[in-house]
């Protein structure tokens, strides 16, 4: 119906006008939230579709009827193909349309807002739907076909005034012609001796998408608030898995087992040693579970190895809350104030769009960049899919490829082309790689390096995967970002 119950009138009588002796051979979806009908009559065929547009959904006609190769039947058992359509009837006071077949059975397009859906009715009773998340709002059964539902309105005994964004009258002139949507939808060029209600909905609906969407003051400023409460839900989210970082229990346990070591206290089992409360750190006795698969200096040594991995990750998520903490008080800022301009600019360096032309948004590329002691750029990929394009679309067989052993990781690109590195250089394009794997909190990685001529893409393999022809490795610490 897109907006208005005039545009739904249309539609119905467009239906009715046009449907009566097809016969509905196909129901199907192929797209989210989209069902569409098929009908035969002879050599004709017709399609339409319900799909959502915008906040709401309207019928569509496509110019071309086509079955898509892939599709899902809906109401299959329960409505026998090739039924042939009586008629088309609109709800007096909703924004229902019923569209009756034969059997008794008739397919119910509910158009309220928001949870519109399509429903198969047998005798009067809902026997299927097809959004199962939206169940049927229960209506009078008051429904006009198109002759009844226009005698009633011009006759004044039916006023859908309320259904109207404009609240003007309705006239005859305006109740059957399609100048009324051309002007409502601020349509040009709509002919109306060679237009009908598909050709006016589809130029709607093209047009809806070619335009610009809109940037006034008060869109800046509704998706302003938008993006706040957004951030702050973010913030929220952030302080508790914050919340949940216990360092202070690892670390003591850390501690407690070195006390134990020191003062030789060992114990019968493998699984835990106790630490009498003299001599914890805590005060109190302390419970330190152990690896029954390692020594106790190994457990120690990895009890620190864990310490630290957990400060880091704390760190790390101290330094997120600080920024989206910031982020929030310029936003509100920026809100309370009446720079638009300064509100739009901020809101559109974070990803927010506000028209075709804008640069809010500027081209994605798949890694980032670093440069070597000596000067040499160092890619590294983001994600599995763009380390596939850094390896095998942008690196030259004579750049040399990096990733940490036996992890998931980036792949890591020194670009040489055909000098020969530096082993500072390489030694940075290798820490680089256990920095963006899953190595990173180790003391030391192995990594693996050649150059990208050597590798090669298994087939069928996973994003990401590789094959090597040629070997080497390097062990390194993970690299160390300056904190200025």
């Amino acid at each position: 119906m897109l907006d208005s119950w005039m545009t739904l009138w249309h539609w119905t009588a467009w239906l009715q006008k046009n449907l009566p002796g097809y016969v509905l051979t196909e129901i199907f979806t192929y797209q989210k939230q989209r069902l569409d009908l098929w009908f035969e009559r002879g050599d004709s065929t017709r399609q339409l579709a319900w799909l959502p547009y915008k906040n709401q959904f309207t019928f569509y006609v496509p110019r071309t009827p086509s079955l898509p190769r892939r599709r899902v039947e809906i109401f299959k058992s329960e409505l026998p193909g090739n039924l042939a359509v009586r008629k088309v009837a609109l709800h007096t006071e909703l924004p229902i349309v019923l569209l009756k077949v034969e059997n008794q059975q008739s397919l119910v397009f509910d158009f309220r807002h928001p949870k519109g859906n399509v429903y198969l009715r047998q005798n009067d009773t809902i026997h299927a739907q097809f959004l199962k998340a939206v169940p049927w709002r229960q209506v009078e059964e008051k429904w006009l076909d198109v002759a009844s539902l226009r005698h009633q309105v011009l006759t004044g005994k039916l006023n859908p005034i309320r259904h109207q964004k404009s609240g003007e009258p309705i006239d005859s002139a305006t109740f059957d012609s399609l100048d009324w949507l051309a002007a409502h939808y601020q349509l040009a060029g709509v002919d109306r001796s060679k237009s009908d209600i598909p050709d006016v909905v589809s130029q709607i609906l093209h047009e809806s998408r070619q335009s610009a969407p809109a940037s006034g003051a008060d869109t800046i400023r509704k998706r302003g608030k938008t993006v706040l409460t957004r951030w702050r839900r973010k913030l929220k989210k952030q302080m508790a898995e914050m919340e949940g970082i216990d360092t202070t229990r690892l670390q003591n346990q850390a501690d407690g087992l070195a006390i134990a070591i020191a003062s030789e206290i060992t114990s019968d089992d493998s699984d835990h040693i106790r630490l009498p409360a003299h001599l914890s750190p805590t005060g109190e006795e302390l419970v330190i579970p152990l690896n029954r698969k390692l020594k106790l200096q190994e457990n120690l040594t990895a009890l620190y190895q864990q310490v630290r991995k957990l400060k880091s990750r704390m760190e790390n998520h101290e330094k997120r809350v600080e920024k989206t903490r910031s982020e929030i008080d310029t936003l509100d800022t920026l809100l309370q104030s009446a720079d638009e301009s300064a509100l739009k600019q901020l809101l559109e360096q974070h990803g927010e769009r506000f028209s075709k032309e804008s640069s809010s948004q500027p081209e994605r590329v798949p890694y980032r960049k670093f440069t070597s002691p000596s000067g040499l750029p160092i890619l590294v990929g983001r994600g599995a899919r763009d380390n596939d394009i850094l390896t095998f679309k942008l690196a030259s067989k004579f750049d040399w490829w990096f990733h940490a052993r036996g992890v998931t990781g980036s792949h890591v690109i020194l670009q040489t082309g055909k000098q020969t590195p530096q082993h500072r250089d390489l030694v940075m394009a290798a820490q680089l790689a256990v920095r963006f794997s899953d190595a990173k909190h180790a003391g030391v990685a192995p990594v693996s390096y050649c150059q990208r001529k050597y590798l090669s893409k298994p087939k069928g393999g996973a994003p990401g995967a590789v094959k090597f022809f040629q070997e080497e490795v390097l062990t390194v610490e993970p690299y160390e970002f300056s904190k200025d």
